[in-house]
């Protein structure tokens, strides 16, 4: 537990000062999360499951890797397999693309230390070091909204496309791009709306098309569900309420911002949608993070006493590692994260393969 413990605290020290900028220290903690998730060994509910798909598809032709489901990812281990680099590559490769994303958005942030280490235990750690081909559509869609005000409309289509090529769920993002958009307003709320109904559609008839490979959430009737989602959805959805309840305070503090407010509304919307499907919600509310961090780091710009923005920043920081240590003690997957192992630090010759028992 010790090593997550360490990783969480980087930041959260930091987030106490109140630190609004982050300059080379953001860089140096990247690369420590970049090696933490991109290097980790037999860690994680679905390492064994990558490690048959990567066995499994490398050896195909790169024609039936790019005709298949998410081309790209499958590219990526065309490539993985032809250097020789190994399925270690995948994983690199893939919390690059993550990390790159996740530190560009906390860089936007008001106090990026504290957006950071909110998001370090559900986000980072329970998420990222697991789920390798949504990390990097998550990575894709961050630096998106990271970079949101400075693209056209194609562009933003450009990059959802392109993350969807690694995992299909970034479609959800579709409806916040057409919301985004200056076609005619009833033409951008028609868009919206017919993108949200195919979502809820895919949530409600097919919600195993979010993640075929993986055996996560599938239980002994092969129901599809995930009984913490409702952990990442309320955590996403408390921030949605807190910024669209008192929009009036954002706007005269922080400037109105039409992103966020999509965003919050968004998380609100994904807390009922875990009664239809719990496994599908908490797969589109992973790409509202960047709202989550954007809400919890900017809430000591609306308190008015020193004392007072010390105060929330502590209990940010304690919840925070609440809910690490909570998650590693009690959730009934988190087994396979411990202990941690590094494969920058494993023999050469180490089977890949993990032989962890799993709680049930």
């Amino acid at each position: 537990m010790f090593p997550y413990l360490a990783m969480l605290a980087v930041p959260s020290s930091l987030a106490l000062t109140g630190a609004r900028r982050a300059g080379f220290l953001l860089i140096l903690v990247g690369l420590i999360y970049w090696l933490m998730i991109g290097f980790r060994f037999q860690v994680g509910m679905d390492w064994n499951n990558y490690i048959s798909i990567y066995e499994w598809k490398k050896n195909d032709s790169l024609v039936h890797l790019l005709t298949d489901r998410e081309p790209a990812y499958g590219f990526l281990m065309w490539t993985a397999a032809r250097t020789g680099w190994g399925f270690i590559f995948v994983n690199a490769v893939s919390s690059l693309v993550f990390c790159w994303g996740f530190f560009a958005t906390a860089r936007r942030c008001r106090e990026p230390w504290l957006a950071i280490a909110i998001a370090t235990p559900l986000l980072v750690i329970a998420f990222a070091m697991s789920g390798a081909r949504q990390s990097i559509a998550c990575g894709v869609i961050f630096y998106l909204f990271s970079s949101w005000e400075n693209r056209s409309t194609l562009g933003r289509i450009s990059l959802v496309l392109f993350a969807m090529l690694f995992h299909f769920s970034a479609v959800f993002v579709l409806a916040f791009v057409a919301s985004a958009s200056r076609a005619p307003s009833v033409i951008k709320a028609g868009s919206a709306l017919v993108i949200a109904a195919i979502i809820v559609a895919i949530i409600r008839f097919a919600p195993g098309s979010m993640d075929t490979y993986s055996r996560l959430y599938i239980g002994v009737q092969s129901k599809l569900s995930a009984p913490g989602a409702i952990i990442e959805v309320g955590v996403l959805a408390i921030a949605g309420m807190l910024y669209s309840f008192e929009r009036q305070r954002w706007s005269e503090a922080l400037g109105d911002n039409p992103l966020i407010r999509n965003l919050a509304l968004g998380a609100i919307a994904c807390l009922p949608l875990i009664l239809v499907s719990s496994v599908g919600a908490y797969r589109f509310a992973l790409y509202l993070w960047p709202m989550a961090m954007y809400v919890y780091s900017a809430i000591p710009s609306l308190v008015w006493t020193p004392v007072g923005r010390a105060f929330y920043r502590l209990v940010v920081i304690n919840a925070s590692f609440g809910m690490l240590i909570g998650w590693l003690l009690f959730a009934n997957n988190s087994l396979p994260w411990m202990p941690y192992r590094n494969w920058l630090l494993q023999p050469d010759g180490v089977s890949l393969i993990s032989h962890k028992p799993f709680k049930q």
